[in-house]
């Protein structure tokens, strides 16, 4: 060690950001964090993503931490968890376990510093740009961020520390830049391993519980974990190429802290002013479903056909949907097609075993990353939660319960839509032009309420009657929603205008008041109900 810099160690000086319990943010040293982390809410870095990034590597520590020297039963995993939960704080045996390793721990050891590589550098001279490291300054736009000038010129420690850690779990694919002694180089460059960092490969599910101490042990995989499995840390020092005896994770702590890129921070004055960024090791997403906790898997049929076997890939959130509109192929499991994340797995059997209440509420966070072409830059990002009872999102009546609300949900939005399309036609106008307004206009009516419904849905004997609540409010809400759309259309939909038929050059004249049935015949039948005096009034 050599400079005051090089001793910054992650266990002793404080980088991770964290919420207290009262609402303030603070930075801690991991020690701190493991010491305190039932009076902390939970992690408060710069982006959602980021502290996906550091929670895996928290959960890496805590595997470290109880890995056995032979593979533990079922029982014995959740004699351990429910000690540890019962205890309402972590043993001393977490820091021990930072202790027993906190030389892989300084930022910038001379020889092996914390997921880089030392003396990592380009046949040219030049580096990659701290613009490479910072996901939230879109690489080309900085004129759409609000970070620029010095802040982009150089990073503090602790900034540089969360910002490592959140390259390699979720930056792009692409080229990077040629990092000498690696023999996949070719005229300076690293060329596409055709996948971002691993992490971004899936669509993070994350139970967040009351505390921090209760996300991280809600979030433990235990039942994966196995004696060979080892995070980054307690491995030999990462080469500059490929690693040729660790080609494959051997377990969650290995996925969690997997060394997708070879990164280099290069210090000035105490603070980091550029950095290298070339290739790691190369993971794609197939039939991970054994070791990765944190994302739903859905068979591809693409792969299987080809590959011969059955391919399991990770179930992506798509930017346009709020979670709940996504639930069933996150929450329900159909062996021969979907596997939700082997955490809601977890948490099912505490259930099971009565470690931890049904009516235990929880956040169900979604996170994630989208990308542009050939997942090359960073297009966006999925940030979206869900507030419920713990059994509402594990117990398969109440999943089903919870997915079936959701679809009535989205067909009766549809028929909102429509009768937008239908208002259009009947004022003379294209029928597309209204829906993807209208689609995003229904759903955000709905939103709030469904949230407060799911929140509430606790008890299997009554799920006939919360769906029955649930429709009733629905077709209230939509209705407002549709008498609102009638009366913007204007008198020229009053009117009516003639509109070809599906298949058929015979047209019909479609007014504002035959465009309002057909939206209450459609909206009965996507619910399911309907109070008499509608049921009369469509008749009549």
């Amino acid at each position: 060690m050599t400079t005051d810099s090089s001793a910054f160690n992650l266990v002793d000086e404080p980088w991770v950001r964290v919420r207290m319990l009262t609402g303030a943010v603070v930075s801690l040293s991991l020690r701190e964090v493991f010491e305190g982390a039932h009076h902390l809410s939970g992690l408060a870095g710069e982006i959602p993503t980021q502290d996906v990034a550091v929670l895996r590597v928290l959960e890496a520590v805590l595997l470290g931490a109880t890995r056995a020297e032979h593979p533990r039963s079922d029982d014995e995993n959740i004699d351990l968890w429910d000690a540890w939960w019962s205890a309402g704080e972590f043993p001393t045996d977490v820091v021990n376990y930072l202790e027993s390793h906190r030389e892989r721990f300084y930022l910038l050891h001379d020889d092996e510093p914390f997921m880089q590589v030392a003396g990592l550098r380009t046949a040219s001279g030049n580096a990659s740009g701290l613009i490479k490291l910072i996901a939230d300054v879109p690489d080309g736009h900085q004129y759409f961020t609000t970070r620029a000038g010095p802040e982009i010129e150089a990073l503090s420690l602790p900034e540089a520390a969360r910002w490592l850690i959140h390259c390699h779990a979720f930056d792009p694919a692409g080229i990077k830049t040629g990092a000498v002694g690696d023999d996949r180089v070719k005229g300076g460059k690293g060329y596409s391993m055709g996948y971002p960092a691993w992490v971004g490969n899936l669509g993070v599910i994350v139970v967040n519980g009351a505390s921090l101490f209760e996300t991280l042990l809600l979030n433990l995989p235990l039942s994966l974990a196995s004696p060979d499995d080892r995070p980054v840390w307690e491995r030999p020092a990462l080469p500059v190429g490929v690693c040729a005896d660790h080609l494959a994770p051997t377990g969650p702590a290995d996925l969690f802290t997997w060394p997708s890129r070879r990164v280099r921070l290069l210090e000035r004055n105490g603070l980091i002013v550029d950095v290298q960024i070339s290739n790691g090791d190369r993971l794609g997403p197939q039939n991970q479903s054994g070791k990765e906790p944190m994302t739903a898997w859905r068979k591809s049929a693409n792969q299987s056909k080809r590959g011969g076997e059955d391919v399991y890939m990770p179930v992506l959130h798509v930017p346009e949907r709020r979670v709940w509109q996504s639930l069933e192929s996150l929450l329900v499991t159909a062996k021969s097609a979907t596997q939700r994340a082997p955490v809601l797995d977890w948490v099912s059997r505490l259930i099971e075993l009565e470690c931890l209440p049904s009516d235990y509420r929880v956040r169900l966070r979604a996170v994630g990353i989208e990308y542009g072409a050939q997942a090359s830059s960073i297009a966006g990002a999925v940030d979206d939660g869900l507030d419920a009872r713990v059994g509402a999102l594990t117990d398969p009546v109440l999943v089903q319960c919870a997915v079936d609300a959701a679809a009535r949900a989205g067909k009766a939005v549809v028929a909102l839509v429509n009768l937008a399309s239908n208002l259009e036609q009947a004022a003379g106008g294209e029928p597309e032009r209204p829906r993807t307004r209208t689609f995003e206009f229904g759903y955000s009516l709905l939103d709030g309420p469904y949230r407060c419904w799911l929140g509430e849905l606790a008890d299997v004997t009554t799920i006939g009657e919360r769906l029955h609540d649930w429709s009733l409010q629905v077709r209230r809400i939509l209705l407002d929603a549709g008498h609102s759309l009638i009366t913007a259309a204007g008198p020229a939909a009053v009117v009516g205008h003639p509109v070809a038929r599906m298949g058929s050059e015979e047209k019909q004249r479609v007014d504002a008041g035959l465009a309002e049935i057909w939206f209450r015949a459609a909206l009965n039948k996507a619910l399911g109900v309907a109070p008499v005096s509608q049921r009369q009034e469509v008749a009549s």
